[in-house]
């Protein structure tokens, strides 16, 4: 029945039709009274076959007092089983004037507006890479939701160099030759982006970063706008760049290929048109979703130079008409690209999607999900059997897009009430989608629901009404039959979820803490690990890290954890709260790191702030224990954020916003070796 408080139109229709029902009885029940003085009359004056259309009137009567009551069961009951959008709705594209005649129906039926570089080398003389060294094997990687898929970083090492984005450049660093005890930590080359007619840097901001064995692969996002360079002064040798304007609206994303191999030559480029929503990466396969815009309540428009264009070594390509899809219903105010790049081949598969833009992505071996909130309206001739109600409530609409090597194939689209969380609300499994989402705001009924959905992405089964009122989704993770689902308002209620039949998800074991975690993260069969928060009287009060121990799924317990409280310095944060990228786990060497950062008190200097990496040693039988904390400057100053760890062999580095620092994994805190990362001028920014 919460369905009905949630909605105020459907409450007041409810409410409407129960009175309209007692007032038709108690009109049912004075019509019977009447007719029964009414033949008591007649008997007295022998009067018979007077009134025979009694029955049909009361019948008549009963059928309109039940008539509104029977709808309304009727529309909550669609509400709270809404069905997916089916195939059938799916529409073909030919022209311009398609996607034209679509955007005018939609018009009709929703009444509403939708408003909707050149690379350059410098290198550090002093550094050379060794000839024929190939690095180690025992590295670091990219910490990442589906083994084999990999997500794009701001650091990653191979074993031998250690690549670090940063604004329009990449640093490289050669790391390897210290490990080797030849006690060198030397920057080895940077790639800038700059426009070599201005020399101002270009409009390639770089977003992430991927290495294999034969690959260096930047993403970066493209801006155009306008570079002044002028001189402090005419014997200053510094420039000063002013930047006018930027024209956010008309984003590209801008891939560079270097091989490794060559002394990272450049090979491959590829722009393609649209702001970047993710990337994945699997094998030499790269994944990248676009969102670009479209102005259809233009009446100028011209469509064709809307569509999404792609080029490979600047040969320009565009989308044709047939390579997008559409289903009735969402909103057709932009352009969603799937690309598929193929490094060894240098090819793109490109698939299109006119409609709403997503915001969580989620890839599997097999397939694209992208999800997003929309408001839907169903298309006129759709059957009244498949229209989702309650249109006040978000609802995600869930874009799959098949994966077969480097070729991309629209599959499907559905939806589900509520709204998700991040990537890890989602997860593929023999077929089946699990997908975790939360109705309601504040002050409302809120409902965290757990849909599993077919191929067709047809609702199989839900679990609903997980978690206490008033409490929202804070993290999901799914490892093969199970599902972990985190709600919080006061406590950190830990649900473990037994899927292993589709369509019987039943909550088997449950567990109730203070706080609550917002990344969860399988060690083994055994322990999972939480990263999260404590609680103070259902707000914050200091970082947690918690180990769980799932062995009984039927009685979840915390094995061990450990908060660093506000009231002990004050105020901290750590980014592996929200991105699980910035957390370094490895269980084989015990070890459980992350970026923490701090604002410190004292009497005699007031706040300090400090950042470093919080290394934590952890073993299944004593639990967690304090390595160190790794720093990069005592008491600095605020512009040294130490943002990231990565392991070589027996050696941390530690990445900074200046340096680059090398310890002994068993010594942490004890620093072996530096390197200072080359000053970076930020741009001045004209008003």
């Amino acid at each position: 029945m919460s369905i009905i408080f949630e909605n105020l139109y459907l409450f007041i229709a409810g409410i409407l039709s129960l009175t309209f029902l007692i007032l038709m009885m108690v009109k049912v029940v004075r019509e019977f009274y009447f007719n029964k003085l009414l033949k008591e009359k007649h008997s007295q004056m022998r009067i018979s076959g007077v009134n025979r259309s009694f029955s049909k009137r009361m019948g008549l009567l009963t059928t309109t007092a039940f008539a509104p009551i029977l709808i309304f069961v009727l529309i909550v009951a669609l509400s709270v089983n809404p069905p997916s959008i089916p195939s059938g709705n799916l529409q073909e594209i030919r022209s311009s004037n398609d996607i034209l005649e679509i955007y005018n129906e939609y018009q009709e039926l929703t009444g509403s507006f939708y408003e909707n570089r050149d690379d350059i080398f410098l290198e550090d003389a002093a550094a050379e890479s060794p000839e024929n060294e190939q690095g180690s094997d025992d590295y670091s990687e990219t910490n990442v939701q589906v083994q084999g898929v990999d997500e794009m970083d701001n650091v990653i090492t191979d074993g031998k160099y250690i690549y670090q984005m940063r604004n329009n450049q990449v640093l490289i660093t050669l790391a390897y030759t210290f490990s080797q005890e030849s006690n060198v930590l030397s920057n080895y080359k940077i790639i800038e982006y700059i426009d070599e007619e201005t020399s101002c840097p270009s409009g390639m901001y770089v977003t992430g970063l991927y290495v294999d064995d034969n690959y260096l692969v930047v993403v970066g996002s493209e801006y155009q706008y306008y570079c002044n360079p002028i001189k402090n002064g005419e014997d200053s040798t510094l420039d000063v760049y002013y930047y006018d304007y930027w024209y956010g609206y008309n984003n590209n994303v801008k891939i560079y290929v270097y091989d490794k191999n060559d002394d990272f030559a450049l090979t491959g480029e590829y722009d393609l048109s649209g702001n970047l929503i993710g990337t994945r990466k699997i094998d030499d396969k790269i994944y990248v979703v676009t969102n670009s815009w479209l102005p259809l309540n233009n009446e100028d428009i011209v469509i064709d130079d809307y569509l999404p264009t792609y080029s490979i070594n600047e040969e320009s390509n565009v989308a044709k008409y047939e390579d997008i899809s559409y289903v009735k219903g969402i909103a057709p105010n932009s352009f969603t690209s799937f690309f598929a790049i193929d490094l060894a081949n240098e090819s793109i598969d490109l698939e299109v999607v006119l409609g709403d833009s997503g915001y969580n992505l989620y890839v599997s071996h097999n397939n694209i999900y992208l999800v997003g909130n929309i408001y839907y309206y169903p298309a006129e001739d759709q059957d009244e059997s498949t229209e989702t109600i309650n249109y006040y409530q978000p609802k995600t609409a869930i874009q799959k897009i098949s994966i077969n090597d480097a070729n991309l194939e629209y599959s499907n689209t559905g939806i589900v009430p509520g709204y998700t969380l991040n990537q890890f609300s989602m997860d593929e499994s023999d077929g089946y989608l699990r997908i975790a989402t939360t109705t309601g705001w504040w002050g409302e009924d809120i409902n965290n629901r757990l849909f599993i959905l077919d191929e067709n992405l047809d609702e199989v089964s839900r679990l609903e009404n997980l978690g206490k009122p008033r409490e929202t989704i804070r993290s999901v993770r799914f490892v093969g039959d199970y599902g972990y689902i985190v709600t919080f308002e006061q406590t950190d209620p830990f649900y473990v979820i037994n899927l292993s039949d589709p369509e019987n998800p039943l909550i088997e074991g449950e567990l109730e803490i203070p706080g609550f975690s917002t990344y969860l993260q399988t060690l083994n069969n055994q322990f999972m690990l939480g990263i999260g928060f404590g609680d103070s009287n259902g707000g914050t009060n200091g970082l947690k890290i918690s180990i769980y121990d799932i062995s009984d799924k039927t009685n979840p317990q915390v094995f061990d954890e450990v908060i660093f409280d506000y009231a002990d310095f004050g105020w901290g944060w750590s980014s592996a709260t929200y991105n699980h990228k910035d957390l370094l786990v490895s269980l084989s060497k015990g070890i459980i790191a992350l970026p923490f950062s701090t604002y410190d008190w004292s009497q005699e200097s007031g706040y300090v702030y400090n950042s470093g990496i919080l290394v934590y040693h952890f073993d299944e039988i004593n639990g967690l224990s304090k390595s160190g904390f790794i720093t990069h400057d005592q008491n600095s100053d605020e512009e040294v954020y130490v943002y990231k760890i990565k392991f070589i062999d027996q050696y941390f580095y530690t990445i900074s916003s200046q340096y680059i620092k090398a310890s002994l994994i068993s010594q942490p805190e004890t620093i072996l070796n530096s390197v200072t990362l080359p000053s970076y001028e930020n741009p001045i920014y004209q008003d």
